[in-house]
């Protein structure tokens, strides 16, 4: 039984689906830094892989609620998408301290 449960857990590691917080990509540590002095109901959203050098984000923070800082956060990130001419869509990064990001695509 012992052995089932760890490699549930590991699984779960695996999936992404663990309830440990995930640490940013190292790439993001600024914007991650910056991003975590949000107020509560916040949300951060990217564009493109942050390995390369083509990348934006969103964010938004003091939101009324968790789909309005997602809203918000994919709407500033879609702003600067334009900007860069960017192809790749914006996608939430993270939600309140929970890095939900899977990858670029």
């Amino acid at each position: 039984m012992v052995r089932g449960i760890a490699i549930g857990a590991a699984a779960l590691l695996v999936l992404g689906c663990a309830s440990d917080h995930r640490e940013p990509h190292p790439d993001l540590a600024r914007v991650w830094h910056d991003y975590l002095t949000l107020p509560a109901e916040r949300a951060l959203a990217i564009a493109g892989d942050p390995r390369r050098d083509r990348w934006v984000t969103g964010s938004s923070g003091g939101d009324s609620s968790r789909d309005e800082a997602e809203e918000r956060a994919l709407a500033e990130c879609k702003r600067r998408r334009a900007q860069r001419r960017l192809q790749d869509a914006c996608q939430i990064y993270a939600i309140g301290d929970e890095i939900v990001w899977a990858g670029p695509e």
